[in-house]
């Protein structure tokens, strides 16, 4: 399966706007205007190389700035989840240590919406990181691509803008395993 494709059927719906624009910097890589005489295509201009560099620029931006906005409320959830988490935990031991029998229901109620809460965080992180994952390599895929058609070898300096904006280097799996954590207690 070609990676445009695989990018269109793996997209999160409610993520459409943010993903690499794969296609159109597909398209971008092909030079419409032919030579009239030999009918090839015209060569690779400098031009067509800045206009595309600008058009990669903009969506690294648009990937990093939505990728970093959406682990941020991620990291602030799960923040949110830990102070609720430690306040059910802590009008447990009370009622434990006053054997109140009457508000257990109330406790248990908020556990199930904490549970729920933290699965749809659960969730989310997992979004989170499908959607890193795929534009990563749709970076790493039109890249390659760019190098092969232009003969240009874009990969080396645009590795440093990466490194610049590393959307793909959060750790999920330290969400998780906090997340975990709180499910345990």
């Amino acid at each position: 399966m070609k990676f445009g494709q695989q990018l269109r059927q793996s997209l999160i719906k409610d993520y459409y706007w943010h993903y690499i624009d794969y296609d159109g910097l597909k398209d971008s890589l092909k030079k419409p205007h032919k030579d009239e005489q030999s009918g090839d295509r015209e060569p690779w201009s400098e031009s067509d190389e800045e206009a595309f560099i600008r058009q990669l620029e903009g969506e690294l931006d648009k990937v990093y700035t939505f990728q970093k906005l959406k682990s941020t409320e991620i990291i602030g959830r799960i923040k949110s989840s830990e102070q609720e988490v430690k306040q059910v935990v802590d009008r447990q031991e009370e009622l434990n240590r006053a054997s109140d029998a009457e508000t257990d229901d109330s406790l248990e109620e908020d556990f199930e919406l904490l549970e729920a809460d933290l699965s749809d965080i659960i969730a989310d992180v997992h979004d989170l990181a499908k959607y890193t994952q795929l534009n990563y390599t749709g970076f790493q895929k039109i890249i390659k691509k760019h190098d092969k058609q232009t003969s240009i070898a874009l990969r080396p300096s645009f590795a440093t803008r990466l490194k610049a904006k590393p959307f793909f280097q959060d750790n999920y799996d330290a969400f998780i395993v906090s997340l975990s954590r709180l499910y345990d207690l």
